[in-house]
């Protein structure tokens, strides 16, 4: 039964990926604040990351007004993903933190930890479908969450690097801010 669940998870999970991947969602793109979808995930796992014995903050300023065009549906899903990663993996005490910053014509989202980070040799790899670190393979998952992200970041026309926190990693999305609409 378990099982059954798994295989359907990870079909749905490959469906949205495909979906993504394909523009299909491009038509529910909005004008919103970055800030405000992830001051919401932050705001969902504080309590979460609490009772699994780690700490999640979020540095988002009060007034950002950096908007992007984008779904805020698989934004959610994409922020949320690397948050639930972070907790998946790091162990207990670790420190997990969310930001949004403004930089010239870009809007920055960043997922840090201080967690074991991932080798330098397989940071591009874990963007791959079903690709799991040997490491992560006793823990629960499809190897699909970082494909999604992939995806999402690439149909908001959004770049994607991880980088080493020393110790943890950096989970870096930069979008482009939206375009003023002509008068």
């Amino acid at each position: 039964r378990l099982e059954g669940h798994q295989i359907n998870e990870t079909f749905e999970a490959l469906l949205r990926i495909a979906q993504v991947e394909a523009g299909a969602r491009k038509a529910r793109f909005i004008e919103l604040s970055l800030g405000e979808v992830v001051k919401a995930i932050a705001e969902i796992y504080a309590d979460v990351a609490e009772d699994d014995g780690k700490s999640l903050s979020a540095t988002i300023p009060n007034r950002l007004g950096g908007q992007i065009r984008g779904d805020r549906e698989l934004l959610t899903q994409t922020f949320a993903n690397l948050v639930e990663n972070a907790l998946r993996h790091c162990p207990e005490g670790t420190a997990i933190e969310l930001s949004v910053v403004e930089h010239g014509d870009r809007v920055i989202a960043a997922v840090r930890d201080n967690g074991p980070g991932i080798p330098p040799e397989e940071r591009e790899k874990v963007f791959r479908r079903l690709y799991r670190l040997d490491k992560s393979r006793s823990t629960p998952g499809s190897g699909l969450g970082l494909s999604l992200v992939r995806a999402v970041a690439d149909l908001h026309g959004a770049s994607i690097t991880l980088e080493d926190c020393g110790p943890g990693l950096a989970v870096i999305i930069s979008f482009s801010l939206a375009k003023p609409a002509s008068s």
